[in-house]
């Protein structure tokens, strides 16, 4: 049963510069918790690989479609209700579902039952980007979407590099520490604690949801005042935008395959080929991601808002594009150099450029989009990011290790192959789509109402 919608998107007023950049930022906890959730499985693949006994191609699977595939068609009914209902609600329902799913993680002992656990992940963290992209783009003008946009997205790289830094803290705490025992479970592994530790908290977050309005909704001009696209409404505005759409879309899947490819595997690179322990692990990952992707993610939605107020409407695309090229550049000395400090200087790179077009990106997508299909077209990009991205960015990784190298010390030979072919693709496919991406903006700038 959909939540109800307690409140009206054609009479609720829109708030204030003010209040709109509250909403973002209780949008920007949540998304730091729901990565958290989703990321910090990352830096316990080596004590979930030796107490389940699963190969690096497993944990791939487990690392990406277990929660990929959940999420991503997930998203697509939370995009329809995002478009009808209360978004704060069913932001509201998302958090509590994945909160308790991420403490169910931690009290599987078996590989199905930890792949279950993170199915439930998956379903409950659908319910937030859609509308989340929604909301953000009936809050704020096209000239400031970007930045906004940005803002919100940083919470992907605060939340992971928590993540990181959580779970290397802790579970070498928790190591240390007398094992628990809980009935029924059996005794709880330093790993399993780690998920609960992260997940009992997010259950508190679900209440602060319901201190955001519902704004009023933007409309096509001359349309009834409660207009949301109906399925065959969308595919007639996408088939007619179709090359601005799937270039756009090829792209920042492509994107985001490499971004989950070396979120996932960049511990066990640093372990197996610099022999880092998780602690040291934890502490410059969680750093460089918290503070260095926040820095790209934010510096790339003001460059993008920077091209537009110069005349650019494909701003949010050329971003990509330079992030792209910079990223090529960066991921050979991160993957070849033996030299630390050459090391951490091209992953401060990395994380910069890996961040930098995701807040443009969903900017893009929101202003090619009419209003009334925005939390629809907002699932789009979310199951583009994930199904695309993260079902296939951790196993791509892993496959290559186990079955062109066929040797788990050369991931790092793995990730710079996925790195090199993927940005190169990314970026040639953006770049085919640019004056597609321009019709498209323009066209939906001259219906809004």
């Amino acid at each position: 049963m959909p939540p109800p919608d307690t409140a009206s998107p054609t009479t609720a007023p829109a708030p204030g510069t003010r209040y709109a950049w509250y909403v973002v930022g209780v949008l920007l906890l949540l998304n730091v918790s729901s990565f958290i959730d989703r990321q910090v499985m990352a830096l316990l693949l080596t004590p979930i690989k030796a107490d389940l006994g699963l190969t690096d191609t497993q944990m791939g699977y487990l690392l990406g479609p277990a929660f990929a595939g959940t999420f991503a068609f997930s998203a697509f009914i939370v995009g329809r209700l995002a478009d009808r209902r209360s978004r704060p609600a069913i932001i509201a329902w998302g958090v509590a579902a994945w909160s308790v799913m991420c403490t169910a993680s931690g009290l599987a002992n078996t590989y199905g039952q930890l792949f279950a656990a993170r199915f439930g992940v998956g379903i409950g963290e659908a319910t937030l980007s859609p509308s989340a992209n929604s909301l953000i783009a009936d809050y704020f003008p096209p000239e400031k979407l970007a930045t906004a946009m940005s803002v919100f997205t940083s919470g992907v790289f605060i939340g992971s590099g928590l993540a990181y830094f959580i779970g290397g803290t802790v579970i070498e705490t928790m190591s240390n520490l007398e094992p628990w025992r809980f009935p029924v479970f059996g005794e709880i592994r330093a790993w399993q604690r780690v998920f609960i530790v992260v997940g009992v908290p997010g259950m508190l977050l679900a209440l602060l949801t319901l201190t955001i309005r519902e704004p009023r909704r933007h409309r096509v001009a001359g349309s009834p005042p409660v207009h949301a696209f109906t399925g065959a409404e969308v595919l007639a505005w996408l088939r007619r935008h179709g090359r601005a759409y799937s270039t756009f879309g090829a792209a920042i899947a492509i994107y985001s395959i490499v971004n989950f490819g070396t979120a996932f595997w960049f511990p066990a690179f640093f372990e197996r080929s610099h022999g880092w322990s998780s602690g040291k692990i934890g502490l410059l990952m969680g750093g460089a991601t918290a503070i260095f992707g926040v820095v790209g993610v934010i510096a790339g939605g003001r460059l993008a808002d920077r091209f537009k107020s110069r005349g650019r409407p494909d701003g949010n695309l050329l971003v990509l594009i330079i992030s792209a090229i910079i990223s090529i550049i960066a991921g050979i000395p991160l993957y070849l150099t033996a030299a630390e400090p050459v090391l951490i200087a091209a992953l401060i790179v990395t994380n910069i450029v890996a961040a930098a077009p995701f807040g443009a990106a969903a900017a893009a997508m929101a202003e090619m989009s009419p209003g009334a299909m925005r939390g629809q077209a907002a699932a789009l990009l979310v199951f583009l990011l994930n199904f695309v991205g993260l079902g296939l960015g951790p196993p791509a990784v892993a496959l290559i290790t186990d079955n062109v190298f066929a040797d788990p010390a050369k991931v790092g030979l793995s990730l710079l192959v996925v790195t090199l072919i993927g940005r190169s693709l990314a970026a040639l496919s953006v770049a085919g789509g640019l004056a597609a991406h321009r019709v498209a903006v323009s066209e939906v700038a001259s219906q809004r109402g």
